[in-house]
């Protein structure tokens, strides 16, 4: 069993992770419990490959949230990456959304709104080429850090990896792992630099297959 605590700020909140298991391990769990102790389960199936896995609608009162990952049932072991915990509403304040299909937002691609499951209007279907970039103007009313969450659905076999560049310096590298079907869309969390005022904050695919289809960025 293993435990992770954080401090939150109440409200709604969504977990992805990705698990694989071994052994005769049949079943695990994820569980969040929040400061009121109130708490959400994630079950967990086997899985011998790296397989994708989330829960939504998680409402946490302020404090601190425990995240406690144990095996269920059988022998063997589970593995967990990229672990995410994110707020998805729940007093954010205004304007931190930054939806892909909507100025300032740049798509050198398509806007596109044929898969499912996507908020706003539509989404960015960008094109199939190395650079080919999407990037938000994300505004901040003091310099500091701040989590940036992408949301993204990649229906293809492997992941889709991109420069992510701030204020046109680089800040690092975004996987975006297959999430198994275009109407799977899940959220990857990067921290980055802002400055007071306007951001630009870039993602250029490193390979010919391009981005993953772009949601939305949320700035916390």
């Amino acid at each position: 069993m293993r435990c992770i605590r954080r401090h939150r700020r109440a409200g709604t909140y969504g977990l992805s992770l990705f698990a694989r298991t071994t052994g005769s391990l049949s079943a695990a769990q994820v569980t969040v419990t929040d400061a009121a102790g109130n708490s959400r389960t994630l079950n967990i199936p086997a899985s011998s490959g790296w397989t994708r896995r989330e829960l939504a609608g998680i409402q946490l009162a302020a404090g601190t949230a425990t995240v406690t990952v144990r095996a269920a049932s059988g022998n063997g072991h589970l593995f967990v990456d990229d672990l995410a915990l994110v707020r998805t509403s729940g007093g954010t304040p205004p304007g931190r959304r930054y939806e892909a299909e909507s100025a300032p937002a740049v798509c050198q691609g398509s806007i596109d709104s044929n898969q499912p499951g996507f908020s706003g209007s539509g989404f960015c279907n960008g094109n199939a080429a190395v650079g080919a970039y999407a990037q938000f103007t994300v505004n901040a009313s003091a310099a500091g850090t701040a989590t940036l969450g992408i949301r993204f659905a990649n229906g293809a076999g492997s992941a889709r990896p991109a420069n992510l560049v701030v204020n046109g310096a680089p800040a690092g590298t975004v996987s975006f792992a297959s999430t198994g079907a275009w109407t799977t869309w899940v959220t990857t969390t990067v921290t980055v630099p802002l400055n007071t005022g306007g951001n630009t904050i870039r993602l250029e695919p490193t390979t010919a297959t391009g981005l993953p289809n772009l949601d939305h960025l949320d700035v916390n």
